[in-house]
C-alpha cells in the first residue's frame, strides 16, 4: 500500500489533501494509511493555508558527475531526459555524456532500494524536482523584500535565483511582484537550469512542496537538537 500511496501522490503533482487520501482513495483502511504516511523517509504532513496535506519526498538524488563510476549512490540519468524524456544533445556530434537509461542496472538497483521502481519517469521527475535542491533554482528572498523592480536584490536581471513572489507559490496573491514563470528573469533563470517550458505549468505546486519539505527539515533538525540536549542533560545527572 505504501508504494501505491507514493505513486498516487507523485501523480497528483507531488502532494495530496490528507482527507482525500484517508476517506476517498483508501476509505476501507484509513488507520493503515495514517500509519504509512508517518514514514518520514517518504512523506511529510503539513497544513498550508489550513488545508492538511501529504507531500512526497525521497533521499535519492541525481548524480551531477559526468562518467561517474558505478559505485555512486545517486541516479545516473541525464536531467534533460528526466525532465522531458528527450535530450537535445543526443542529436549533436559530441552527444551527451550522461545516461539516458532509466532502466540501467545501476538505476534500477537504486530505485528498488528507495522503493521507487514503480514510478513512471514523469512521477519520478516530480518527486526529484521537489526533493533534490540542485535541480531547480531557489526563489530570491532579496527580490521579495524592498521596493522597486528587483526589491533588495543587487544582482537584478542577472540573479541566479528566481524573481517570483514567495507568497504566490503557496496561495493566491495579487501583489505587484512577479507571478509569472514566463517573465523575462524567471524564464532566463529556468532555461539556464535546462527546465523545459512543458514543466512550467507544474512549477507552482512543486515550489510549494519544496517549501513544505524545507520547513519539515528545519523542524526535524530542531527536534534532533532537542533530543541531543536531553541526552546530554541525562548524562550529567
Amino acid at each position: 500500500m505504501e508504494t501505491e500511496i507514493l505513486k498516487i501522490i507523485c501523480a497528483s503533482q507531488g502532494a495530496i489533501d490528507t482527507d482525500d487520501l484517508l476517506y476517498n482513495l483508501f476509505s476501507d483502511d484509513p488507520s493503515m494509511v495514517s500509519e504509512i504516511i508517518c514514514n518520514r523517509e517518504k512523506f511529510v504532513s503539513c497544513c498550508p493555508n489550513g488545508q492538511p496535506k501529504v507531500v512526497a519526498r525521497t533521499r535519492l538524488r541525481l548524480c551531477r558527475v559526468k562518467d561517474c563510476p558505478q559505485t555512486c549512490r545517486a541516479l545516473h540519468l541525464c536531467k534533460n531526459f528526466l525532465f522531458s524524456g528527450f535530450c537535445q544533445f543526443t542529436q549533436l556530434r559530441k552527444g551527451c555524456r550522461f545516461s539516458h537509461e532509466l532502466n540501467s542496472d545501476h538505476n534500477q538497483r537504486l530505485l528498488r532500494e528507495h522503493e521507487l521502481e514503480s514510478l513512471s519517469r514523469e512521477e519520478l521527475c516530480t518527486l526529484l524536482l521537489q526533493s533534490d535542491n540542485g535541480l531547480l533554482p531557489d526563489i530570491c528572498h532579496d527580490y521579495n523584500n524592498g521596493d522597486g523592480e528587483f526589491g533588495k536584490c543587487n544582482d537584478g536581471y542577472g540573479c541566479k535565483r528566481l524573481h517570483i513572489c514567495e507568497q504566490y507559490v503557496s496561495r493566491e496573491c495579487s501583489c505587484w511582484r512577479n507571478h509569472d514563470f514566463n517573465a523575462l528573469q524567471p524564464l532566463k533563470t529556468l532555461q539556464e537550469k535546462s527546465i523545459p517550458g512543458t514543466l512550467f505549468q507544474f512549477l507552482k505546486p512543486v515550489y510549494a512542496n519544496k517549501e513544505a519539505l524545507r520547513l519539515a527539515a528545519v523542524n526535524e533538525r530542531g527536534q534532533q537538537r532537542q533530543r541531543g540536549r536531553g541526552r546530554g542533560e541525562e548524562t550529567k545527572l
